[in-house]
């Protein structure tokens, strides 16, 4: 059973009516002692809950001043509680822009035995350093709904949402238990929600004038997890967004970018003079408490095309202008344009692989779209031996062997693309966001065509967005033009092939051509300079 409790970090409350002693001279380091008239116990005495006589230690302990005395030799009655067991697996999840989850396992009623429950359970944070000591826990800020819970049965899931909390600031937790006979338990294990950063500005535009690049954006929708601003059309400053920082570079593809320019929370446009015919490109970071967002989207350039750029600045996709309509226009809301992010599978690297890839298609920055296509082909570019600005010799062995390889969500597929061996790099015209590497393998040198280009055999043109087409992609090296046909196993010509969503690529849509063809088994031929390529795909109705 889970117990949810709804509580405010923005209240305080006094501090607890039990704790542990310490000085500078002495710490109760055995166990919890209740401040007033509660109880403790010493490590040594284990006739548990009984009154017994109990002789301490007759050894000189000089007082104040020091011709006293502040212990003797005296005995007494002495009542002994042990305390409860220590929580040692408080943790923390943020789950919204006011709230964080906290869980952690109820502890046992006394640390030496199974089971029980509880009094009440006291929890603490810090916004300025972790709860370490009994000091720091004693000077932290007590969430007063925490002395009001009614802990679960031992080793049962304890799970508490916070409201009040707020994302761009760090919070540093301490919990402990207090038992029946109100002796506290250890401090708990340190729990710490670190403040999250933005997300990148979205809609980011640029525009070349004669002696200047004027820069637009509109803000983030939320923090670096995806969890959405309170209000995400106008975000709150310090903690969701303070400012923007402006950076500029003389190429998309580069780790040296210069800071030219911080604007206010409020302020979404930038204007960069620079001398007549000069070419530059440009991002924008959002920045709150936590610190700088990752960098958007790159703009700029004479032609004033989209680069979504990995970090290490070696793998890219070039987006012309004409096709950036699902990434920047007229509109504020951020939930009417896509952003792509692009990450390094580093863990895949090795072998034949050279570098893997992943670019992902996010709806207002927050939601991920493995459906989405370009309207138009953008230029992949995977470089394989660059450092910084400059190209070093390649590691490959023989860079003619080098090519692309996609994977359809069931297997990869070679693409091929084309080797640029001066710019250290391979391209590729595509449509297709997901996971790409490059590979050292097997090149013909020439065109050509089998079965492995096929992306499926089964065809099931029901509009799902899965296999509704058929696409074949071949090896084309010198550009020769090629062509696909359609037909029935009677010989009948059905249909013919268009440009695929890769260059070099074919592709065969049974509902294009205004008529939806049957289900049944169908011929297709590829031929290209005099060589033809036959196979069969099948439509299931």
């Amino acid at each position: 059973m889970r117990a949810i409790v709804l509580i405010s970090l923005l209240l305080c409350a006094g501090p607890s009516w039990a704790g542990r002693y310490e000085s500078a001279s002495f710490v109760d380091s055995d166990g919890g002692t209740g401040w007033g008239g509660a109880l403790g116990y010493s490590s040594g005495y284990i006739s548990f809950s009984a009154l017994q006589e109990l002789s301490v230690s007759s050894s000189v302990s000089p007082g104040n001043p020091p011709d006293h005395y502040g212990y003797s030799s005296r005995s007494g009655a002495f009542a002994y509680f042990p305390q409860p067991s220590a929580v040692n697996d408080l943790a923390t999840v943020i789950v919204s822009s006011d709230s964080i989850r906290m869980t952690w396992t109820a502890p046992e009623e006394a640390w030496h035995t199974i089971g029980g429950s509880n009094r009440e359970y006291v929890l603490r944070y810090s916004l300025s350093a972790p709860i370490s000591t009994e000091a720091d826990f004693r000077n932290a800020v007590t969430v007063p709904a925490s002395q009001s819970w009614s802990p679960l049965a031992a080793g049962a899931t304890e799970t508490f949402i916070l409201e009040g909390f707020n994302p761009g600031a760090t919070y540093y937790f301490a919990l402990r238990a207090y038992n029946s006979e109100r002796v506290a338990a250890e401090l708990s294990n340190r729990a710490v929600s670190f403040a999250l950063t933005p997300l990148p500005p979205m809609n980011f535009q640029s525009a070349a004038g004669a002696s200047s690049y004027s820069l637009s954006w509109i803000p983030p929708a939320g923090y670096s997890t995806r969890i959405e601003f309170d209000n995400r059309l106008s975000p709150t400053s310090p903690y969701e967004v303070k400012a923007y920082h402006v950076f500029r570079a003389t190429t998309p593809a580069t780790e040296n970018w210069t800071f030219i320019a911080e604007v206010s929370s409020y302020t979404f446009s930038f204007v960069d003079p620079v001398a007549p015919g000069a070419e530059y490109f440009y991002r924008v970071s959002a920045v709150n408490q936590a610190g700088l967002s990752r960098p958007s989207y790159v703009r700029g350039g004479l032609a004033n095309g989209g680069y979504f750029v990995a970090p290490d600045g070696s793998s890219i996709m070039e987006i012309p202008q004409a096709a950036m309509a699902p990434f920047a226009g007229p509109a504020a809301d951020q939930l009417d344009f896509y952003t792509i992010e692009v990450a390094s599978n580093t863990d895949e690297v090795g072998g034949r692989v050279i570098k893997s890839v992943d670019f992902a298609a996010y709806r207002g920055g927050l939601t991920r779209d493995d459906s989405f296509k370009l309207a138009s082909p953008g230029s992949l570019r995977l470089y394989y031996s660059k450092s910084g600005d400059s190209y070093v010799p390649s590691a490959v062995p023989d860079y003619k062997r080098l090519s692309v390889f996609f994977h359809n969500g069931r297997r990869w597929l070679q693409l091929y693309g084309k080797v640029d061996q001066p710019n250290s790099r391979v391209t590729l015209e595509t449509t297709l966001l997901g996971r790409y590497q490059l590979r050292s393998t097997e090149r013909s040198g020439g065109f050509s065509a089998d079965a492995a280009g096929l992306s499926n055999r089964l065809i099931t043109p029901n509009g799902d967005g899965k296999n509704d087409t058929m696409v074949f992609v071949f090896d084309n090296p010198s550009g020769a033009s090629a062509r696909g046909t359609i037909y029935d196993l009677k010989g009948a010509r059905v249909a013919s092939m268009v440009p695929g969503p890769v260059e070099n690529s074919l592709v065969w849509d049974p509902r294009a051509e205004g008529r939806d063809v049957p289900g049944g088994v169908y011929v297709y031929q590829i031929e290209s300079g005099g060589e033809v390529y036959n196979g069969t795909a099948v439509v299931i109705r």
